[in-house]
């Protein structure tokens, strides 16, 4: 008993000992978004729930996708939710093959809150390529892909809002300039729920500084609805 009891101490101390050696490693792994994707049963219950037999519309992305009532926003039955609460982009990309052979006709790209967001210097080129990266996946799957630029977020996100909003205005711009070459369309969210010179969420559009009320889905859904119009969808 007492060499159980004193393994157990030795593997604790040596266990703290490396998090507090490694510290540094740890936090850059969060600083660059490396650490392992993972999901729980429930995040993924969309692969087992019975959904439209002839899907057309993609929603794909986070939390905001995730909690947006699409049928009803739509006002169609024939639209697949594929937002996954916390999601990063790296991971996004790592959930794309779950979405091949998928008969849908266009694809709405939305992410990189959770990698930006109270993250101190991201990299914004690899999550650009992240973006790039899906992009060119719904195009060889036969999708219109629709780039959703980042929502910036309010004071209540958290102390280093500023600086959120800041890497969301620069990785934006990379997409802009990357949808304007690629004739991809956009869907600019900021335009209508943010003070733009300001780079800051409105407060009356979300619901923590964050995540978005049911006015700014509103919104939302009316330039989703716009975009399938054009392409008759």
């Amino acid at each position: 008993m007492k060499k159980v009891l004193l393994f157990t101490n030795v593997f604790f101390l040596l266990a703290l000992a490396f998090i507090i050696y490694d510290e540094n490693l740890y936090k850059e792994l969060l600083r660059t978004n490396s650490l392992i994707c993972s999901y729980t049963f429930n995040e993924f219950d969309f692969h087992y729930i019975k959904e439209p037999d002839s899907p057309v519309v993609l929603m794909l992305g986070n939390s905001l996708t995730r909690r947006g009532n699409w049928d009803s926003l739509l006002e169609r039955h024939d639209v697949i939710n594929r937002g996954v609460s916390g999601d990063r982009l790296r991971c996004i990309c790592e959930r794309l093959k779950f979405l091949k052979n998928t008969p849908t006709k266009i694809c709405f790209i939305e992410g990189g809150t959770n990698d930006l967001v109270n993250v101190r210097e991201p990299n914004i080129e690899n999550l650009f390529n992240y973006f790039t990266q899906i992009v060119i996946f719904c195009k060889n799957e036969g999708k219109i892909p629709v780039i959703n630029l980042i929502t910036y977020v309010s004071p209540k996100a958290g102390r280093y809002y500023i600086e959120s909003n800041q890497s969301i205005f620069q990785l934006n711009n990379r997409l802009r300039d990357y949808a304007i070459k690629e004739k991809i369309d956009l869907i600019d969210l900021n335009a209508s729920i943010s003070i733009e010179k300001d780079k800051v969420l409105k407060d009356q559009f979300s619901t923590d500084g964050v995540h978005l009320a049911p006015n700014a889905y509103y919104i939302w859904s009316e330039a989703i609805k716009g975009i399938l119009l054009k392409y008759k969808i």
